[in-house]
């Protein structure tokens, strides 16, 4: 980890720790932990939870950065969301201040222990793909008699997609307007939501939060909770669970062609980058 930031949920501010805030080894974030039970013949319960550490930093001649921290962390406090730690400029994980303890103040310097509640557990970054629709027509429409509510349009392998992290991925879906009953494939898995998207809109399908949204969002910036549109199978691996992440390896994608999108794969680790 080379750099660090604060961004502010509240006022969409940041700050920085390499100077004039300076966190020096940040050693308390650089820890990893896990949560477990342990059982007769293994560990059950394995998660990731909320935790606390603190970390301690040091001005020098300039009290008024001191003086920002403290608003951008009340500020989230006040609001009850967390702010985000940026790490190397990519990295990302929520987090909170709640709290600051002097330890030494002198006429050119304060410095102090903060503790920072980390929202997640976890450090995430994102690497997104654009596809844009096809005009080829692959496969050819299939003539039914009747309106289907889906697109029968034939299926076309785009390209692929790869998890080299070992663990199953969180994945976000943007999905462009116009289209119906939008949905794609990706591995073994269909991903699909049962609406109309107009012209101008987008589709979010966002597996990466713990709270899981289905959200469309006009030109004009209204959002529209579609989660009970979203198809969810009979949930994980059953094939077509809209939330379904992605597993390690190789997966194809494919669909048919009459919408753009872009697939971004989250992927998680337990600490910041060292390197």
């Amino acid at each position: 980890m080379q750099s660090l930031e604060y961004a502010c949920a509240a006022t969409g501010e940041r700050i920085g720790f390499e100077g004039p805030l300076y966190g020096e080894t940040l050693a308390g974030l650089r820890g990893r932990v896990w949560d477990y039970s342990i059982g007769a013949r293994g560990l059950t319960g394995v998660t990731r939870k909320t935790r606390e550490t603190n970390v301690t930093v040091r001005i020098h001649d300039s009290p008024a950065t001191l003086d920002l921290l403290r608003r951008l962390a009340d500020a989230d406090m006040a609001a009850g969301t967390p702010g985000t730690l940026v790490a190397d400029g990519e990295w990302e994980t929520r987090a909170w201040i709640p709290k600051s303890e002097p330890q030494t103040i002198t006429p050119t310097m304060v410095e102090t222990q903060l503790t920072i509640v980390l929202a997640d557990g976890v450090w995430r970054r994102g690497t997104t793909e654009h596809h844009d629709p096809r005009t080829d027509k692959a496969g050819g429409d299939l003539d039914y008699p009747h309106d289907y509510p889906h697109d029968y349009a034939g299926m076309s392998i785009l390209g692929t997609v790869t998890n080299t992290t070992g663990m199953p991925q969180p994945v976000k879906l943007t999905i462009f307007g116009p289209c119906v009953n939008p949905y794609i494939i990706i591995g073994t898995n269909r991903y699909e939501v049962d609406a109309t998207i107009p012209a101008g809109s987008r589709l979010e399908i966002d597996a990466a939060s713990d709270s899981r949204t289905v959200t469309m969002i006009s030109d004009t910036g209204l959002r529209t909770n579609l989660f009970a549109k979203a198809v969810r199978g009979a949930g994980r691996g059953s094939g077509t669970y809209v939330f379904e992440p992605l597993p390690p390896g190789t997966s194809s994608i494919s669909w048919a062609g009459g919408f753009e999108f872009d697939l971004t794969a989250i992927e998680e680790r337990s600490e910041p980058p060292w390197t």
